[in-house]
């Protein structure tokens, strides 16, 4: 398996401020694998994403098949990477089609006509999604799931080889978040593609990704398959949360529960047993 990104010593601090959201990141990643980021708020998620994409001018290296992203024209990266971030919200309403029409973008021409091959992508965008139905309604009628499947269309019309998801599940509920996430593995399976997924929610990260990094501080505290990394110890050093973790009783995928449960638990028998007493 080829290694299809490498960042080295990567570091980043935001304009006008000594704090280093990243600190000498080092992460490989290979081709077609499946890769979840997660950390507790301000852990530097974020910020490693938009390094990856070039959004940010980072300190060290970030190569995409061995060239430095920096020296990507525009044009050049966005054939091989494509990121999907939380919302997309274009700056005047229009229908479903000519939003996963800019995917094509870096394959159009001076005039940016779109071409057989490019017509033919874009009805196997929405196709492979099953949101067909969507293609001549307008954006902003659409619902926050609805929106977040278009956005997702124009990013499989684009065909990238790396797919970048910054909390693209965030504001979904668990249905649109299940059917999105099992849209994009399919994904990454069929065609070979490699995804980066950040995640807020440690279970969707579990069940989603072959490989878990785990991120506190501007730092990588974990990187490995979630049954590795997916420690009590180690979640409650990074997130300072009490967990219990199990194996999902149908899939034997990783999970982790809340010990707040069982704090609840304790005040509801005290609660009981003040009452018999007093009875």
């Amino acid at each position: 398996m080829c290694e299809i990104l490498k960042a080295q010593h990567l570091s980043y601090s935001y304009p006008k401020s000594s704090f280093k959201a990243l600190k000498d990141v080092n992460l490989s990643i290979c081709e077609g694998e499946i890769v979840g980021i997660i950390g507790p708020n301000g852990s530097g998620k974020t910020t490693l994403v938009k390094s990856i994409a070039s959004i940010l001018q980072y300190e060290g290296s970030v190569k995409i098949l061995g060239k430095e992203v920096k020296n990507y024209t525009r044009k050049e990266l966005a054939r091989i990477l494509g990121v999907v971030a939380q919302e997309f919200s274009p700056s005047y309403d229009v229908n479903a089609t000519e939003v996963v029409e800019l995917g094509r973008i870096p394959y159009t021409g001076l005039l940016g006509q779109i071409a057989k091959e490019d017509a033919k992508a874009i009805e196997m965008a929405f196709e492979s999604l099953k949101i067909s139905h969507l293609k001549n309604r307008m954006f902003y009628s659409l619902s926050g799931g609805e929106r977040q499947m278009v956005y997702v269309a124009k990013v499989f019309a684009q065909n990238p080889k790396l797919l970048v998801l910054d909390e693209a599940t965030a504001h979904l509920d668990i249905g649109h978040a299940q059917r999105l996430l099992e849209k994009i593995i399919r994904f990454s399976k069929m065609d070979g593609k490699t995804v980066i997924a950040t995640f807020h929610d440690i279970n969707q990260a579990a069940a989603f990704s072959d490989r878990i990094v785990i991120m506190k501080e501007g730092n990588i505290v974990a990187d490995g398959v979630p049954e590795d990394v997916l420690k009590e110890e180690t979640l409650y050093k990074v997130y300072e949360a009490r967990c219990t973790v199990i194996r999902h009783p149908k899939t034997g995928r990783i999970r982790v529960l809340n010990d707040l449960e069982g704090e609840q638990n304790s005040y509801q028998r005290q609660d009981t047993l003040l009452r018999s007493g007093s009875s």
